[in-house]
């Protein structure tokens, strides 16, 4: 396709414009997500409340697509940089076969809502969270073939078509929000069936460009091939578990959150969180185009352009987040006006805002998203593994001592900087093993020569 970008000749160029139109995707994603956070807000506390404790369930489906999507685009990557056209053919009817499973046991999980709503300690507006969840886990297939086809396009070099598909979408979904809820009177639902037209809509384009012969890579059954499919699940698995262990994270946060200070905690925590998506679009967006980046050239064995553009992402991404923070200071006092949160302390608005924008944070997510595009995700299902599990005993310890949501606050903060050191050095070792690696074959090719 002509908007493609040459990864291989020009990484640095090539960072900027997939990450661009990926950053106005986030973007878009991120005030469409407020949007409807604002009308659920309008219908009543409970539906607000209802609309928070649901989060960390639907951020399990998102996270579930993009972990298909990742594994998918990471394997792709792979193969176009090996110039490995028919193993990419194959691998996206993989990723297509593998959303339809996901998707299918997803919508199981709707007949367990309420035992999964209990274990949440979740005791009000119940049935105003399984109204908004059942229909998102039902159709959550959408949802995650949406995301393939936005990754699979992304491992082409093409950022800009699907980023227009999605940003089409989004509007159409801020169009049918409020007249689902109020003109066709469906509450809190209307959110969720806005959400699923909008996203089948986005599928259907997809899948018309692939069918069409409008990308580089073409979905064609007669490519089918078994046995690539836990190529896949060398990335999507580990991806798939972290979003799992996350999700269980913000539950247990929005758990101490509801004791320390009762649903207001909850309140905060969720706009807080759709707050820091808008503002963290752009960490998001490299986040995305360094695992396309990182594939294809691990793909060509060029090691020594794989540890320039981490570098070279890592110092701006950095630099965004520490403006962005700044930023963030002078307006804390405005962000939760929108949404009708009133006669909360300022001192829980530092808690709320800045308890989740933490500049080392994006040391751990762009090392992360390199070890997708390299394959080997499992490294950092260890650490995300050991990151939760450290964060949780620190605000259980901090909880009788720092009330108010503070033990949040510290133990997000302090496990934040100690694993963000801990994936820095981890990436820096394995690029320089592989770069050594790569040194040592070269050498014994010349000998061989010689010879």
């Amino acid at each position: 396709m002509n908007a493609n970008v040459d990864i291989l000749n020009n990484p640095k160029g090539a960072f900027w414009k997939i990450s661009t139109p990926i950053y106005f995707l986030f973007l878009f994603n991120s005030c469409y997500t407020i949007v409807n956070l604002f009308w659920v807000s309008q219908l009543s506390p409970d539906a607000f409340f209802a609309f928070g404790i649901a989060q960390p369930i639907v951020d399990l489906i998102i996270g579930f697509g993009d972990a298909v999507g990742v594994g998918t685009n990471s394997l792709i990557s792979r193969e176009i940089g090996e110039h490995d056209l028919k193993g990419s053919y194959n691998s996206i009817l993989h990723g297509i076969i593998t959303c339809l499973i996901v998707g299918v046991i997803l919508a199981l999980l709707s007949f367990f809502l309420k035992d999964i709503l209990s274990l949440m300690n979740v005791t009000t507006s119940v049935d105003l969270a399984i109204d908004y969840l059942t229909p998102m886990l039902t159709f959550s297939f959408l949802l995650l073939l949406s995301s393939l086809f936005l990754n699979t396009l992304q491992a082409e070099g093409n950022s800009r078509t699907p980023t227009m598909v999605i940003i089409f979408t989004n509007i159409v979904n801020v169009i049918l929000v409020p007249l689902f809820i109020f003109v066709f009177d469906l509450g809190i639902k209307g959110v969720a069936y806005a959400t699923i037209v909008s996203t089948l809509i986005a599928v259907v384009i997809f899948l018309y460009l692939y069918l069409s012969g409008k990308t580089e890579v073409v979905l064609n059954f007669k490519y089918f091939k078994p046995g690539i499919v836990y190529e896949i699940f060398l990335v999507s698995i580990p991806n798939l578990f972290m979003s799992v262990l996350w999700s269980v994270f913000k539950i247990y946060v929005n758990s101490i959150l509801i004791t320390q200070l009762g649903q207001i905690g909850v309140l905060l925590y969720s706009t807080a969180s759709q707050i820091e998506r808008l503002i963290s679009s752009p960490q998001s967006a490299f986040n995305k185009a360094l695992v396309t980046i990182c594939g294809q050239l691990f793909g060509a064995n060029e090691i020594d352009e794989l540890k320039g553009i981490f570098h070279y992402a890592l110092k701006v991404s950095l630099s965004l987040s520490l403006i962005c923070t700044v930023v963030f200071f002078f307006i804390r006092d405005y962000g939760f006006a929108l949404f009708s949160v009133t006669g909360v302390e300022t001192s829980v608005f530092y808690i709320a805002l800045f308890g989740i924008f933490i500049v080392s944070a994006d040391v751990s997510k762009l090392s992360s998203k390199m070890l997708d595009g390299l394959g080997k995700s499992y490294h950092s299902l260890i650490l995300t593994n050991g990151m939760v599990i450290v964060e949780m005993i620190l605000i259980t310890l901090l909880a009788p001592v720092l009330t108010q949501g503070v033990c949040v606050l510290v133990g997000i903060f302090l496990t934040e900087v100690i694993f963000a050191i801990m994936y820095y050095v981890l990436v820096r070792n394995m690029l320089n093993g592989e770069n050594k690696l790569d040194e040592r074959i070269q050498h014994k090719k010349e000998e061989h020569g010689l010879k």
